[in-house]
């Protein structure tokens, strides 16, 4: 396809948005708080006492708190200084390996040390027994040396203080972590435990494109100390909220999720719908409440989309903020940040209206509750399966919203992105850190939902749509791999789909 021609198609499709966006804007949603609820301190809750996340999980969900033997658990509590120049914090975590291997350190990932802030530990213990730690990667790992092997099944717990200073400038990785524009955004903050699989400890010096984690699920109690003035918003639900002076405690429950995740802002309004058992929070500055309208109803939409086609959305809350990146939008457990500029309309972007891109990175961005958070994936390593099925995901969302003509084109924007590197043969499977230039974005965003496409009519789409439901759910609170995506396509096509993926997805 000519590039004159994809940008003819990419217009087309940006008229079909604005017209899309208009009817969005008619959505009356009231204006709500935070949920809120007093009662007794439950940050103190017994090191696998789970009844405290059941709150945060839609009736059908609840199960998931009698299974996933061995999740990680984390303690963390934090203070947010008045100037928002850093943080302190203590965390708690409770490790099992759950490996078949004994394992003789432990890996904390620090990334603020990569993303233009500084994290720093220290009174490290593991199982209250001083510990020789050891930075690595450009101080991004920090290993820790344990007291004796741990054996399969055997758990320890690591106790640590850790402050984070917070940049004013944004730095690498998408400009996802720091004080900009009169926000906080707090992208993995905190020392978090990466991934052990078959390779070893994730550890390595990030690459540079994509996202930086790869985390098992695991379950967090946060509590937050900041001043009463701000509104924070996190992962997971917040259960409660004290005020003694100037200062708030906050606390909340996330869980299972592969992170946690906090922004906060003094300018922060809220306007909220509810979507069956879920409550949608939509957050922006008070100028921007058009648009913030306009997040609230495509996230509703996404959400009524995805629950029937991939399984029910896990959490009672969704909350959707307008916060500073580089990126157009970013995606966390039960919590998404839209790119601030996206909801002034006098914005350009690319050339195009800001508004253009509002509900495809939203949808995109709601799609991500299944493909990343609830089935996991190697980020960095294998970056399609995640970002290739947002993509797809988004063309399901303009299917079910709009009809197959504004579905189709949305779907002329895939190959307008591909064309950017002039439709190159570049696997989708790659790693992030070996696409260079503008390909990461071409090839993952762009190729990668094509070959979904193809692999739908390869396999026929009944066979496909009941593949990705069963992907969705099988895999749910796991980790799914290129190789597991591709034998349960087979099976549910009873066909050999080596020569597509050899075609599109390996080097």
């Amino acid at each position: 396809m000519s590039i004159r021609k994809s940008l003819t198609i990419l217009r087309s499709f940006a008229l079909l948005v604005m017209l899309s966006l208009a009817a969005c804007q008619t959505a009356a949603p009231t204006s709500t708080s935070e949920p809120y609820q007093e009662g007794p301190d439950i940050f103190d809750s017994a090191w696998g006492e789970r009844e405290v996340f059941r709150a945060n999980l839609v009736p059908s969900e609840q199960g998931v708190l009698d299974e996933l033997p061995g999740a990680t658990e984390y303690r963390i509590e934090l203070t947010i200084a008045e100037d928002f120049d850093r943080i302190h914090g203590h965390e708690a975590v409770l490790f099992t390996n759950q490996e078949d291997t004994p394992l003789d350190a432990v890996y904390f990932r620090l990334y603020p040390n990569v993303t233009g802030g500084r994290l720093t530990i220290s009174n490290m213990t593991v199982d209250g027994e001083e510990v020789e730690t050891k930075l690595e990667a450009y101080d991004s790992s920090l290993r820790v040396q344990l007291p004796e092997r741990l054996e399969p099944n055997a758990s320890i717990v690591v106790d640590l203080d850790f402050e984070v200073e917070i940049p004013r400038v944004m730095g690498d990785y998408y400009g996802l972590f720091g004080y900009f524009e009169d926000v906080m955004v707090l992208d993995t903050f905190y020392p978090m435990i990466p991934v052990y699989d078959d390779e070893g400890w994730n550890a390595a010096v990030p690459q540079i494109n994509g996202d930086l984690t790869y985390n098992d699920a695991a379950f967090y109690l946060v509590q937050v100390h900041s001043p009463a003035e701000v509104v924070v918003v996190a992962s997971g639900i917040r259960l409660q909220r004290t005020v003694a002076g100037d200062i708030q405690t906050l606390t909340f429950a996330n869980g299972p999720a592969r992170d946690f995740y906090l922004a906060a802002s003094e300018r922060f309004t809220v306007i909220s719908e509810k979507v069956g058992d879920t409550t949608i929070n939509s957050y922006a500055f008070p100028e921007w409440k058009e648009n913030s309208r306009v997040v609230l109803q495509s996230s509703a939409n996404a959400l009524r989309s995805f629950n029937s086609r991939f399984g029910t959305y896990p959490y009672s809350e969704m909350d959707l903020m307008s916060t500073p990146m580089l990126a157009l939008g970013i995606e966390y457990p039960g919590a998404m940040g839209i790119a601030l500029r996206m909801y002034d309309p006098e914005e350009i972007i690319g050339g195009l209206p800001s508004q253009v891109y509002v509900e495809s990175t939203v949808a995109h961005e709601v799609a991500h509750q299944w493909f990343y958070n609830m089935v996991g994936n190697d980020q960095p390593d294998e970056p399609w399966l995640d970002e290739a099925l947002a993509q797809y995901a988004t063309g399901l969302y303009y299917q079910d919203t709009y009809g197959s003509s504004a579905a189709e084109s949305y779907r002329a924007s895939w190959q307008s992105r591909w064309d950017r590197v002039d439709g190159a043969d570049i696997p989708i499977g790659l790693p992030a850190g070996e696409y260079e230039g503008s390909e990461y974005g071409a090839i993952v965003y762009g190729r990668g939902p094509i070959f979904i496409s193809e692999l739908a009519d390869t396999m026929g789409i009944d066979a496909f749509d009941d593949f990705i439901k069963t992907y969705a759910q099988e895999f749910k609170w796991d980790i799914g791999t290129g190789e597991t995506f591709k034998r349960l396509a087979e099976e549910k096509c009873d066909c050999d789909l080596s020569l597509l993926f050899e075609a599109w997805v390996y080097p």
